[in-house]
C-alpha cells in the first residue's frame, strides 16, 4: 500500500469536525454512490454494509438521504468511527446509519442486503470472502478498484474479472465500483 491511503485518512480526520468542509469533501463522492445505487438497484428496503467509512462517511450519508437505505457503517480506526460517529449525528441520521469500529473481513452479525467496499479497505479478497459467508441469498456487494495509475497505493480484488457488473466511476483514484451478487 502506498501514502496516499494515509494522507487521505488524516485529511478526513482534519476536516470532520466541519460541516461545511465535510461536505466539500464529500460532494465528489455523489456521482458515485449515485452509480452505485443503480448498479446494485438500492432502495429503502436495503440494509447496507459500508466497509471502510472513514472519518466523513459519505457514503452512508448518501445512501440514507439519496435511497432511504439503513446503513452500517464500519471503519477498522477506532478514532475514524468516532468521528465517523459524530459526523452522522450533526447530519441528524443517526435513525438510519449506526457507525461501528469494526473489521469488515470479519464475521458481521446483523443482517443486510448489501454492501459497498470502500476503496481503502483491504484485504479486499478476503473481505469478499466474509460477505459471501455471511450475507444471505441475492445479497449484493460493490467494490470500488482502484484506476491503473494507483494501483500500488491500493489493494484490488484477485477476482474482479468475475463481476457480474460495472459501474465507469468519475473519480481519479478509482475508476469503477464492480458488482458481485451472492446466488439466490
Amino acid at each position: 500500500m502506498g501514502w496516499i491511503p494515509a494522507a487521505v485518512a488524516v485529511l478526513e480526520k482534519m476536516s470532520s469536525s466541519s460541516r461545511v468542509l465535510t461536505r466539500l469533501y464529500s460532494w465528489p463522492y455523489r456521482r458515485v454512490v449515485e452509480n452505485e445505487i443503480l448498479l446494485a438497484r438500492l432502495n429503502k428496503d436495503d440494509v447496507v454494509l459500508n466497509i471502510g467509512c472513514g472519518a466523513i462517511p459519505f457514503t452512508a450519508l448518501y445512501l440514507a438521504g439519496l435511497a432511504g437505505c439503513r446503513v452500517f457503517a464500519l471503519d477498522l480506526d477506532h478514532n475514524a468511527a468516532r468521528l465517523a460517529k459524530t459526523c452522522v449525528l450533526k447530519a441528524g441520521l443517526e435513525d438510519m446509519i449506526s457507525v461501528l469500529h469494526a473489521d469488515g473481513s470479519r464475521k458481521f452479525e446483523q443482517p443486510y442486503t448489501a454492501s459497498i467496499v470502500a476503496l481503502q479497505a483491504a484485504p479486499k479478497d478476503i473481505i469478499l470472502n466474509a460477505l459471501r459467508k455471511t450475507a444471505g441469498p441475492g445479497a449484493r456487494f460493490i467494490f470500488r478498484m482502484p484506476s491503473p495509475p494507483y494501483r500500488d497505493h491500493y489493494d484490488s480484488l484477485t477476482l474482479e474479472n468475475h463481476a457480474q457488473a460495472v459501474a465507469v466511476q468519475p473519480m481519479r483514484t478509482f475508476d469503477r465500483s464492480v458488482l458481485f451478487r451472492q446466488a439466490a
